[in-house]
């Protein structure tokens, strides 16, 4: 497996969760990083946790619902660094709500932050990694986008959307050394999923549920494989990795 020490490693939705633990765990591999939110306070706690100095660090708060958004991450990565070897669409939205209860603009959210900022992504990035020679784009994804949840439709929609974007995107750039990759927690121990109701009639406090960290390893395997592993389908149960 490769080493990522020096490697330039973009995070959206780095100021908490499991974005701020992926931010920790590359800084650990000695990468540069590039860590990215809307909470500029949440944000800057996360940085200044990473240890690293200003030389390996740079810092974006932008909107990524927003292609201009998108666009002042992927330039300001490459005017800082002249490169960007990982980027890692972390951010999501999700909401529990029964699908007649939600509104336009919720639905809105959620596939413009789980999907239509991938898609900014991949067009802003894919010409830049060919030129460059290489590339690795990580999307994370949901479990949810596997199988149904009620009370979740638009997010689990939105998961599956952005899953037959990457996949199908893979195909498209794999003879161009770029390798686009679907990372799919299961129930993980955020704000977010520690919110949820279970509509099975189980104790949420008894079902199993992965931490941020064992998330952000999953990232990190991904990273480190060496460039020839193209099409790996590991499971790590709860998890699903795809490659």
């Amino acid at each position: 497996m490769r080493s990522l020490r020096n490697k330039v490693v973009v995070i959206t939705g780095a100021s908490r969760g499991i974005g701020a633990a992926m931010a920790k765990l590359f800084a650990i591999e000695e990468a540069c990083l590039v860590v990215c939110g809307r909470d500029k306070t949440r944000l800057a706690e996360t940085a200044q946790s990473l240890g690293l100095g200003r030389r390996d660090l740079a810092v974006v708060s932008a909107d990524i619902t927003r292609r201009s958004g998108m666009k002042k991450i992927i330039d300001t990565a490459w005017r800082r660094f002249g490169a960007i070897d990982v980027f890692i669409n972390n951010a999501g939205v999700g909401l529990q709500k029964p699908l007649a209860d939600l509104t336009d603009s919720e639905y809105d959210l959620i596939f413009n932050t789980n999907c239509r900022a991938v898609f900014h992504s991949l067009q802003l990035l894919i010409p830049r990694m060919q030129e460059q020679g290489h590339g690795q784009i990580i999307n994370v994804s949901s479990m949810a986008a596997k199988q149904g949840v009620p009370g979740m439709a638009a997010y689990a929609a939105s998961k599956a959307a952005m899953n037959i974007l990457s996949e199908s995107v893979a195909g498209e750039v794999r003879n161009d050394n770029i390798k686009v990759c679907v990372l799919a927690p299961a129930s993980t121990d955020t704000g977010f999923g520690s919110r949820l109701q279970p509509s099975d009639g189980t104790s949420r406090s008894t079902r199993p549920k992965l931490t941020v960290d064992e998330v952000a390893e999953a990232a990190v395997f991904l990273a480190r494989q060496n460039e020839n592993a193209w099409m790996s389908l590991a499971e790590i149960r709860p998890l699903i990795v795809k490659a």
